[in-house]
């Protein structure tokens, strides 16, 4: 990770990649991917002493404290943060103007507005002020697609530092130890030993993306985390209101409440109670956005129905299995909503009712969601990240080795076939195949236990 710091000063905003060690960041990336893979078989031998837990604490301390010294390698996200959390700050509603509004015409070359609305006079102030941090916003001509408690942690962040990254470090930072805790107290609530915590403390997948690109998913993992817990002691209300909190962070985890409400099936009043409250509480925390959807410019809207990179299962869907259709696009994304939706269900009904089994679950729920996702972006393994140690499976863990992967699509381009049909698939094609054949192998050993009980 200090190496990985050092290097990304390579990678100024704007860099020209063929000036930039891209090779070398890529396999020292991977590399470190391999050695955090070795946890998988040393941890086995760890010895659970108190020491133990004081040294991965520090250790993983000391790699995101190196991030707090690098710059974001190839990534622009953080500018958005930046910006959404001052104007938040500011006392304006960052869903209601795209960040090119408040810019001049020599900007982003768009027509100053008349007569400029109060708001918006203050926000093309805010970016006179701040030129460079505001010119290097992503998608600029779309308003901000982060959900209401995502913008009030990045007006935080503008408070403890103006448009500085470290701010915005120190509030992941603060998230993450909170993530730490909690995964501590559910690796003991299912009596999983306290060193498997290495597996996300030391994921290289979290430090880089979360701390070194400064990605908000970091963020979702402490309301996750808090809902397993409450569903683990029974308390479905405190489970519901703490995934509604996530909701608020990152929309997916909605996916997940039907594993809340499995337990309630055979009593339906119960339960559409439950999912009443669960509805208002989301609707309540979503609000401020959900107002601001039918605009135009709307970034949520652009994101649901335009975006793909870095897509595997999806382009596949879009590409061939559907292309012979009007709307391909759209078409796969339904059928990627149903695949998810209808997963969920199962999982949920078949075995959502054993409340031991709820991480594992929603681990596949999530892992399902991003090899489908038509943005397969690597921060997005942050989700699964903390169920891994309920889920140490090959295939899962072999997707965070391979994220480094994604970087290549600076070098050849996002629509260079060696890109999509020959890198794309190595770093979702090795993942699903391992997980197929840990299936088939499984199914085997069991038909044979079943067959043959001697050799059980």
């Amino acid at each position: 990770m200090a190496v990985l710091a050092g290097l990304s000063y390579s990678f100024p905003y704007g860099v020209e990649i063929a000036q930039a060690p891209l090779g070398l960041y890529i396999s020292v990336a991977l590399l470190s991917g391999g050695l955090w893979a070795l946890l998988f078989v040393r941890i086995r031998k760890a010895r659970q002493a108190k020491p133990t837990l004081l040294m991965i604490l520090a250790i993983g301390l000391f790699m995101r404290g190196a991030m707090f010294f690098s710059i974001p390698v190839l990534e622009d996200d953080s500018y958005r943060y930046l910006w959404d959390g001052a104007v938040t700050a500011n006392g304006i509603d960052p869903y209601k103007f795209a960040p090119a509004e408040a810019a001049q015409d020599s900007l982003f070359g768009t027509q100053e507005p008349e007569p400029r609305a109060p708001d918006l006079a203050q926000l093309e102030s805010l970016a006179e002020q701040h030129v460079e941090a505001h010119s290097r916003i992503n998608f600029p001509y779309v308003s901000t697609i982060y959900p209401p408690f995502a913008q009030a942690t990045f007006a935080v962040a503008y408070w403890l530092d103006p448009f500085g990254l470290t701010g915005w470090r120190w509030v992941l930072l603060i998230s993450d130890l909170v993530t730490f805790g909690l995964l501590l107290s559910l690796l003991k609530a299912y009596k999983r030993p306290a060193v498997w915590i290495s597996l996300y403390w030391w994921n290289p997948v979290i430090v880089l993306q979360g701390f070194g690109a400064g990605h908000m998913d970091l963020l979702v993992l402490p309301f996750l985390l808090l809902a397993l817990q409450f569903a683990k002691s029974e308390r479905t209300g405190l489970a519901s209101i703490a995934l509604a909190g996530g909701a608020a962070v990152k929309i997916w985890p909605v996916l997940l409440f039907p594993f809340l409400l499995r337990p309630f099936l055979k009593r339906p009043v119960t339960a559409a109670a439950y999912t009443i409250g669960f509805g208002m509480a989301v609707l309540a925390l979503l609000l401020p956005q959900i107002i601001h959807l039918v605009a135009p410019e709307a970034g949520l809207n652009a994101y649901a129905s335009d975006w793909r990179t870095h897509a595997f299962l999806f382009a596949i869907l879009e590409d061939f299995i559907l292309s012979s259709l009007q709307a391909p696009g759209q078409a796969a994304r339904l059928t990627v909503a149903m695949i998810t939706v209808a997963l969920t269900g199962y999982l949920a009904l078949r075995f959502g009712n054993n409340v031991s089994l709820l991480p594992s679950l929603w681990a596949i729920v999530i892992a399902t969601l991003i090899f489908l996702s038509p943005t397969g972006y690597p921060w997005y393994l942050i989700w699964l990240a903390p169920l891994l140690p309920f889920l140490p499976q090959v295939g899962l863990i072999a997707m965070f080795v391979l994220t480094p992967l994604y970087w290549l699509r600076f070098q050849f381009g996002d629509d260079a076939l060696i890109y999509q049909w020959g890198i794309v698939p190595l770093a979702f094609g090795i993942p699903l195949a391992l997980i197929a054949l840990h299936y088939l192998d499984r199914r085997s050993r069991d038909a044979i236990r079943h067959h043959h009980p001697r050799f059980e």
